[in-house]
Order: C-alpha cells, then sequence, then structure tokens
C-alpha cells in the first residue's frame, strides 16, 4: 500500500460499450482476486451482471451487496471485514452513488491503521494508506461519484462526508448502455440530482475556471436531453452519462451548497430520493442568491460577481431573471413526475419541517455564496407547502 501525500490519478473509459474495458484494467492491475460491491437487485437489472460474469470467468470474485441506499457505518464495517479477510487484488464498484461510495469507504478504511470512522471524518490528514486500486462504474446518470473523492455515510440517521485524494477512483467506467433500462422514476431523481450538482458547482464559494467549465457544459447537456431520457430515450440518456460525469468532476472540485445540505433530513426522515430531495429548495436559491443584502455575501470575489454568476445561469436557462428561473426549474420538474409542493409529497406540519431545519447541518451552508439564516429556511419551507411563487 502506498503512504504519504501521492495523489491518486483516475483513468477515464467513457463510452456506449466501454464496459469491456474491465480486461485491460485487470490485465494493467494483474488481479486475481476481486471484490465487486453492487447493489441486490440494480446489478442485474441493467445488465451489469450478465456483461461482467463473461469478462470475470476465470477470476476468483467475491460480491458484497449487505447494505441499503446511503450508507451506513455498521454496513461499511461489515465491507472492511470482508476486505480484510481476504487479499484482494481490485475492487470493483457498480451502481449508484450509495455502492460507489460505499466501495470507496470500505476501500480506504480496511487498509488505515484503524476503522474509526467517525475519526477519519473530524481529521482526514489521519489517512495515511491507499488502498486497493479501485473501479467504479455507474449505473445511472446522476451522482458522478465516479469522479469525486468523497463518500457519504450516515451514522446515527446524521449525514457526514468522508474526503480525501486516496478516495478517488483509479479507473472510471461510463458505459451508457447500464442506464438505458432504468425506471423513469430514477432517471428523473438521478437527472436532477445531476443537474443540480451542476448548478450548486457553478454558483460556489469554491468554484473555479475549471469547475465553471465542467459545471456549465453539464448543465447545457441536461437542460437539452433530461426530459427526453425519462421518457426512455436512449441517446438522451448516453447524453445524461456524460453530463452527470460532468457534473461530478465540478463538485470534485467544488463540493456542493445549500441545497444539498437541506436535502438530507428530508432524505432521512422522510425517505425522499436524494436527487429528488436536492431538487425541492434548490428553484428558491435562484432568487436568495441573487436577491441579496451585500451584507450576507460569502464570497470573496463580492456582490458583483455573484450577481454576474447567478446572471450567467439564468442564461443557461434560456431566462432573465431569479423568478422565472425558478417557474423554470419547478416547470422542469413537473414534466418529469416530481412533486415540488411539500404537502403533497407529505409533509406539512410545522413540527416536520422544524424538524428538517433543525438536523441540517449550518457549517455546509458555507459553501453557499450568500449568508441563509434558519428563519429564512423556515420562509422557503412554509413557501414550498402553498407553491406560493
Amino acid at each position: 500500500m502506498l503512504k504519504g501525500k501521492t495523489k491518486v490519478s483516475q483513468k477515464e473509459f467513457i463510452g456506449v460499450g466501454c464496459i469491456d474495458s474491465i480486461k485491460e484494467i485487470i490485465e494493467e492491475t494483474r488481479a486475481k482476486k476481486i471484490l465487486l460491491v453492487t447493489g441486490k437487485q440494480s446489478y442485474v437489472s441493467c445488465n451489469a451482471k450478465s456483461w461482467i460474469d463473461k469478462i470475470l470467468n476465470n477470476i476468483y470474485t467475491e460480491q458484497f451487496n449487505q447494505f441499503k441506499v446511503n450508507p451506513k457505518l455498521d454496513d461499511a464495517y461489515t465491507g472492511v471485514r470482508l476486505l480484510k479477510n481476504t487479499k484482494f487484488d481490485l475492487v470493483i464498484a457498480v451502481g449508484g452513488g450509495s455502492i460507489i461510495d460505499m466501495a470507496k469507504l470500505i476501500n480506504i478504511l480496511a487498509v488505515q491503521k484503524d476503522s474509526d470512522l467517525v475519526k477519519y471524518i473530524n481529521d482526514n490528514t489521519l489517512i495515511t494508506e491507499k488502498g486497493l486500486p479501485l473501479v467504479a462504474i455507474p449505473t445511472t446518470a446522476g451522482t458522478g461519484s465516479e469522479a469525486t473523492h468523497f463518500s457519504v455515510v450516515y451514522v446515527d440517521n446524521v449525514k457526514y462526508s468522508l474526503a480525501h485524494h486516496f478516495m478517488l477512483p483509479n479507473y472510471a467506467i461510463v458505459d451508457a448502455e447500464l442506464s438505458c433500462n432504468l425506471p423513469s422514476n430514477i432517471t428523473a431523481a438521478s437527472g436532477m440530482d445531476a443537474l443540480s450538482q451542476a448548478v450548486e458547482s457553478y454558483w460556489a464559494v469554491k468554484s473555479t475556471q475549471e469547475s465553471k467549465k465542467y459545471a456549465s457544459e453539464a448543465i447545457v447537456l441536461i437542460l437539452e436531453v433530461l426530459q427526453s431520457a425519462v421518457a426512455g430515450n436512449k441517446k438522451a440518456r448516453i447524453i445524461m452519462s456524460k453530463a452527470a460525469n460532468l457534473a461530478g468532476k465540478a463538485i470534485n472540485i467544488t463540493t456542493t451548497t445549500a441545497p444539498h445540505a437541506i436535502s438530507y433530513p428530508i432524505t432521512t426522515y422522510f425517505g425522499l430520493q436524494h436527487g429528488h430531495a436536492v431538487a425541492l429548495t434548490l428553484g428558491y436559491f435562484f432568487e436568495i442568491n441573487y436577491n441579496f443584502e451585500d451584507t450576507d455575501i460569502l464570497d470573496d470575489r463580492g456582490a458583483e460577481y455573484v450577481r454576474d454568476t447567478m446572471m450567467e445561469l439564468f442564461n443557461m436557462f434560456g431566462v432573465k431573471c431569479a423568478l422565472d428561473c425558478k417557474r423554470k426549474w419547478h416547470n422542469l420538474m413537473d414534466s418529469i413526475g416530481l412533486e415540488y409542493n411539500l404537502k403533497n409529497i407529505g409533509i406539512s406540519s410545522e413540527r416536520e419541517i422544524d424538524k428538517i431545519i433543525d438536523n441540517i447541518d449550518m457549517n455546509r451552508l458555507k459553501n453557499n455564496p450568500v449568508r441563509i439564516s434558519k428563519y429564512a429556511l423556515k420562509e422557503v419551507f412554509i413557501a414550498m407547502t402553498t407553491n406560493k411563487e
């Protein structure tokens, strides 16, 4: 295992049929024993199993799929024990964001001096060992987890992120064939997740010229094809796979902002799909991040820069003002079957709204360009119960 501050570079394979690149990776790594991290049902339904079984026909493999969506700490420890008990040469993750996140987690934790995840969340400089070569193969066009160096994990219903450059997968295989059989509701939610990531990355305090390039390319592509992808158009789903990867590259530089931070307690306590939960509030942030008091700016580049950035986003959405951008966002959600009225989702009481707000990690809002208080968040949620524009 490598130690120290060695950077991880990533080799990408993008395109229809590129799943066969697994053969090249096996030759390159000389892998004899492989751990497959997969979903329980998605691995079969997306046809990945049939293709990968043929490729790995004569190679020793074990499969780890004993975990649910939104990785839990106890599940991660189960995977760590499996990795430690068998001398694998390669880890291959096949699935959506939760599955790839789980593979990153267990791969990095299994080689540290101890496997106390919370300890490394609090101080990632304690991570000194680099894990096995890791291959990430996404089967949804949403999270872009194959392009990022962090993972989400839930500890006692609280969402944490573990981030380290050692966690970036060594190989990313983005084969759109694997997402072509996704149900429309998952395509819709994962598509809005990718779009949300790109938008948030574009306005983030940590944005750079490079991240904005990735983000803007993703936004343009997603707005062009998302509705067709949800309707089942294969060409559109191929483009969505590329766009989601671009959005992942963008947030790998910037991380996400307020809508993502707000989404986690919505998913935890009310079971809403992650991408849908993020999209719920993002439309309102077009206004929050444009119609602000200069004293609320968190971005050191200043109020004029932030407003110019928001205008660039409005132009990408083909509108001229924040209100119209919010309306276009909600119209897009409606057109692909995602509800944006809280009452229709089953969240309506003040107690439920307070539970969400009280469980938002306010520190995660600091990457949003504009400061937002709990009082302002309450107003957003009240508006969401009435669809008040």
